[in-house]
């Protein structure tokens, strides 16, 4: 099915060129009547001379008629002038309305991106309310993996390594028991922020589950890094600190699984690092590397 063809007779009239129209036709009745003017004062310098001096009678009937004729351009001129003046304040009403349409454009667009500036925000703020844990601020399980699942796909694709560390809160229940729940979140709190100081930004440290943290570390370089680094998360968390005139004393226990030695999967790196995990909850150290659990 062929389109309409749009008619090039049927344009939208430009304002301003109407508008010039407009201003030319004044200007061309001023003209006109300057001409009359002019021709009005020679009838009657003619009729002044007539009383003064006998001036033919033809003369005088020539110079009634052109006086007639001035009256009539001069009555013309002031029908046209107040048609211009009838157009142009048409013109200036629609140029009023196009402007206050065009402010209320604006207005409807500041309107429309302060909106969408509001949903993008409140956008952000579901996302990191899905993707984060209520009691610590940490990255959640959900978004854990989702840095993960990433992690492996640079790292295959640039030959690096990268470490999974499983951790767990040793003799948690009984801190919940002894002291109540307010004790224990105050633990959970204190252990999220201790790991956090200690890791780099690129890394990813996440509140698991209860008791349970892990820690991405990406770009690992040597394997004794990332076991310096797990035993100095063992001694800084064990720390004591007094929370309601109480000490607390907490203990942590952590395994470790690496890209690709212990596992070439998300699923499979975070297995093995739990295994090393209980694994370690036996040893002086509490750090044990995947591959060190399976002989043991």
């Amino acid at each position: 099915m062929k389109s309409k063809s749009k008619d090039p007779k049927k344009t939208v009239p430009d304002k301003n060129v109407s508008l010039e129209r407009v201003i030319n036709q004044n200007e061309k009745i001023k003209e006109n009547v300057k001409q009359a003017a002019n021709e009005l004062t020679s009838v009657n310098e003619i009729l002044k001379q007539g009383k003064e001096v006998k001036i033919p009678v033809q003369i005088i009937k020539e110079a009634i008629i052109q006086n007639k004729e001035v009256e009539y351009i001069v009555a013309k001129a002031a029908d046209d002038l107040h048609q211009v003046n009838t157009e142009l304040a048409k013109e200036v009403a629609e140029r009023l309305v196009i402007e206050t349409e065009l402010s209320d454009m604006k207005n409807d667009l500041a309107d429309v991106r302060d909106d969408l500036s509001k949903s993008r925000a409140k956008e952000e703020q579901t996302r990191k309310v899905a993707l984060h844990d209520a009691l610590t601020g940490l990255p959640n399980r959900l978004l854990f993996e989702e840095r993960l699942e990433y992690g492996l796909i640079q790292a295959k694709r640039h030959g690096w390594k990268l470490a999974v560390l499983f951790m767990d809160i040793d003799s948690f229940k009984h801190i919940n028991d002894s002291h109540g729940h307010d004790a224990g979140d105050r633990v959970l709190l204190t252990v999220a922020e201790r790991l956090q100081s200690a890791t780099r930004e690129e890394d990813t440290v996440s509140r698991w589950g209860g008791d349970e943290f892990v820690c991405l570390l990406s770009e690992v370089k040597q394997e004794a890094d990332v076991i310096r680094l797990a035993e100095m998360f063992v001694n800084r968390i064990s720390e004591a600190f007094t929370f309601k005139g109480i000490v607390l004393s907490i203990k942590i226990s952590i395994g470790i699984a690496l890209y690709p030695a212990d596992g070439e999967t998300a699923g499979m790196l975070l297995k093995n690092a739990d295994t090393a995990m209980y694994k370690a909850k036996g040893t002086e150290r509490r750090v044990v590397l995947f591959r060190d659990s399976i002989f043991n």
